[in-house]
């Protein structure tokens, strides 16, 4: 039981409340302390996963062959007879293609007079037996059977109907084969989905009905090659990389030219440049971001007296600076560096950005790579197009495993360098804050064995302490304060009672 100031007047619920005051402030530090940490901890995991998207996702595409060692097919000649696209493992060099004929798919269809009449598609084939429209033979549970193409297709006469036949056959996968009925002539056609020579084949009374007698092979195609006569089952195949397609017969050759993309190369080393500015500037900005001392986290009772604006610009300021001049941030950024500007060797010949016309920008734009000369790096991919690969992409041949991982390791592809800095920087912060190396989620949570994370868990233990502590000091105040109350009231009685006596 708590006795209010009835004897002595005085606010004791206030008094006890400016006394711990005082006994708090250890415990408004740490909070403070548990507070920053946190923000900490964040500010690691926004910078965790742009690099994890730069390293998983962007390197790794620019890393593909197709995007760095982009290929293009310029077709002379005759240029209607085939189109033609290079793969990434397209061969530089010249393919003259001479189409004699096209390859064609097989088919079967009715015949002229064929067909079952006009008819409802939707109709079980049961309904059709019924009414003599169709005839075939079903087995005791009602089931009908046919081949197509060797595929075995089984339909139920009471529940199918000629247009689920049709997508019977359409959907199985062995009888390689499209079917179409229609319910105008009740005629009905089967294509084979894939060109070549070959026969659509069937068998079954349930197809007899539609006197399908007109039957036309699949053929090959017939090409000449680089002056070679050939055969191919299908009009669109690979050669040397390219992927041929040919569209009309007859006429004179064409001549396929596979040479570089210049442009497309080119774009790919711009967008990696740009990814690689961008997420480089949100690191140097926070090891450079300065920091405020004077804007602490809010406490509790400073969050009450204070607006929503004031508070929201009073975390701006105390937020800044948390992770300047971060050790793994700042080593981060100078391996980032050191990757960018140590040559490659490629076939004995040290290539460097430079001699691509790439440099490193100037002091004042913290080691962004730039194109200072476009001509000059269009030069180098055309002279030497597999070189400018190799320089980005080609893998070490060291097998130290801690040489191999070096930013300096002169063997390895710029693309491969930075992959293993931005791993190395990625198992850091996850030592150091429990970010997680391979996550982009925002929300994703933190690994509690962390340095920041062990370090969290004991301020919490702390606080546990202190606020034990200070609830057993408050409860004293108010059993020290209640027993004075207590006291006067008492003196008071007494005090009463000799002044009654006298009267």
């Amino acid at each position: 039981m708590r006795i209010s100031g009835f004897s002595s007047g005085l606010d004791i619920d206030q008094i006890v409340k400016d006394l711990m005051k005082a006994k708090r402030v250890p415990l408004d530090k740490l909070t403070q302390q548990k507070t920053t940490l946190e923000w900490q901890r964040e500010q690691f995991r926004d910078i965790n996963i742009k690099l994890v998207d730069f390293r998983n996702n962007k390197l790794f595409n620019y890393g593909l062959e197709g995007s760095i060692n982009a290929k293009q097919v310029n077709i002379t000649g005759n240029t209607t007879a085939v189109s033609a696209k290079a793969t990434s493992s397209a061969v530089a060099g010249t393919i003259t293609v001479e189409v004699d004929a096209l390859a064609t798919a097989a088919s079967v269809r009715s015949s002229n007079g064929g067909g079952i009449g006009a008819v409802d598609t939707s109709q079980t084939l049961s309904a059709l037996k019924g009414a003599g429209t169709i005839n075939y033979t079903a087995d005791g549970s009602g089931n009908v059977t046919f081949t197509v193409n060797g595929a075995s297709i089984t339909l139920n006469e009471t529940t199918d109907t000629l247009a689920s036949m049709a997508a019977a056959i359409n959907g199985n996968s062995t009888a390689n084969a499209n079917a179409f009925v229609d319910s105008e002539t009740g005629k009905m056609s089967i294509t084979s989905k894939t060109t070549g020579a070959g026969n659509i084949t069937f068998a079954g009374d349930l197809l007899d009905n539609f006197d399908m007698t007109v039957s036309t092979a699949g053929t090959d195609a017939n090409v000449i090659i680089n002056g070679i006569a050939t055969t191919r089952k299908t009009n669109t195949f690979t050669e040397n990389g390219v992927e041929i397609t040919l569209n009309a017969a007859g006429g004179a050759e064409a001549s396929l030219n596979v040479v570089s993309n210049t442009d497309k190369i080119v774009d790919t080393i711009k967008s990696f440049i740009k990814d690689y500015n961008d997420v480089f500037d949100s690191v140097n900005n926070k090891i450079n971001e300065e920091r405020d001392r004077k804007y602490p986290p809010l406490t509790a009772d400073q969050r009450a007296d204070m607006k929503e604006d004031e508070i929201r610009l009073w975390e701006e300021k105390a937020k800044s600076g948390l992770l300047r001049n971060d050790s793994t941030l700042s080593k981060l950024i100078s391996d980032a560096r050191l990757a960018s500007i140590t040559s490659v060797t490629v076939g004995g010949t040290q290539v460097e950005l430079a001699s691509l016309g790439i440099v490193t920008g100037t002091w004042e734009q913290r080691g962004k790579l730039v194109i200072q000369d476009e001509a000059k790096l269009r030069a180098a991919i055309e002279a030497d197009p597999d070189q400018v690969m190799k320089f980005f992409t080609q893998p070490t041949a060291e097998t130290d495993p801690t040489l191999k991982v070096l930013p300096t390791n002169p063997d390895n592809g710029l693309f491969n360098r930075l992959t293993n800095v931005v791993m190395t920087a990625l198992d850091e912060l996850a030592t150091k804050a429990g970010t997680i190396k391979y996550s982009t989620d925002i929300n994703a949570a933190f690994l509690p064995t962390s340095n920041i994370g062990e370090k969290l868990t004991s301020i919490d233990s702390r606080v546990a302490d202190l606020n034990r502590r200070l609830s057993l000091i408050e409860t004293r105040y108010f059993k020290q304060f209640t027993a004075m109350e207590v006291a006067m009231n008492k003196y008071n009685a007494q005090a009463g009672s000799l002044f009654g006596a006298s009267n």
